[in-house]
């Protein structure tokens, strides 16, 4: 008999570094569905949910859980316990009055930080792409997979650039605050050694050519390395008001 379709699980021990489960214990964890994370940067809803909130103690009772449309992500019900949550996004738990916005953490893991039920509104994401496009309207592409698509004379087009961060609302995505990557601006790193490190920026150099562009940090939490550099193309910028566990 052939396969019925792809295979939705794989071996515990070949899952990404990022996803904050044990490499020892059952031997199958579900594999991630196609969505706005990358299978490195995001982790299935279910092993958020199972193995790390510990809402329940297996698949089924998750599955059942989820299928109720009893979890939100980004102000929205997922009824897929595969579906991909991943750096900034906010997962909502209703019937516990829980909430979480998921963090890239200096231990190389992405963990949920608590939040307040009057934060669930909004999130920080990093644009990646803006783009005109047919009707004189402006694309602007974020690095969770979402596109925001602004008319003709919006002023907010002019304000925001790549490597720029915005403040939305969801599941509305209206635009609220537009973060700019500049010196005093306050950012964190995504990826690198100094991933989960956050501080204001105190230099930029941009290159052009083999040498990547860096940018100069001052970790706000001090110390004899407080002073860091970083790639440009791992610099998110998160605002001044951003709570970021460390």
């Amino acid at each position: 008999m052939t396969k019925a379709g792809k295979q939705q699980h794989q071996k515990r021990i070949s899952a990404p570094s990022t996803w904050p489960i044990h490499k020892k214990g059952s031997t199958f964890v579900p594999k991630i569905s196609p969505g706005p994370h990358s299978k490195e940067y995001g982790m299935p809803l279910m092993v958020l949910l199972r193995d790390v909130l510990n809402v329940g103690q297996t698949r089924k009772e998750i599955k059942e859980i989820v299928s109720t449309q009893q979890i939100l992500v980004d102000g929205r019900a997922r009824s897929n316990d595969r579906f991909p949550v991943g750096h900034m996004d906010i997962v909502e738990l209703p019937a516990s009055k829980a909430y979480y916005r998921i963090q890239l953490h200096v231990s190389n893991k992405l963990i949920p930080v608590k939040i307040l039920k009057k934060d669930k509104g909004t999130k920080v994401c990093k644009v990646i792409g803006k783009r005109n496009i047919r009707g004189g309207k402006t694309q602007i592409s974020l690095h969770d997979g979402r596109n925001i698509l602004l008319e003709a004379g919006d002023e907010k087009i002019a304000q925001i650039k790549g490597m720029f961060s915005i403040k939305i609302k969801i599941p509305s995505q209206e635009i609220m605050e537009v973060y700019p990557l500049e010196e005093e601006a306050r950012a964190m790193v995504t990826e690198g050694r100094h991933q989960g490190r956050v501080g204001k920026i105190i230099a930029i150099s941009q290159r052009y050519g083999p040498k990547a562009s860096e940018v100069t940090f001052i970790d706000e939490t001090g110390g004899d390395d407080a002073e860091f550099r970083t790639a440009l193309d791992y610099v998110f910028v998160v605002g001044p008001d951003l709570k970021i566990e460390r």
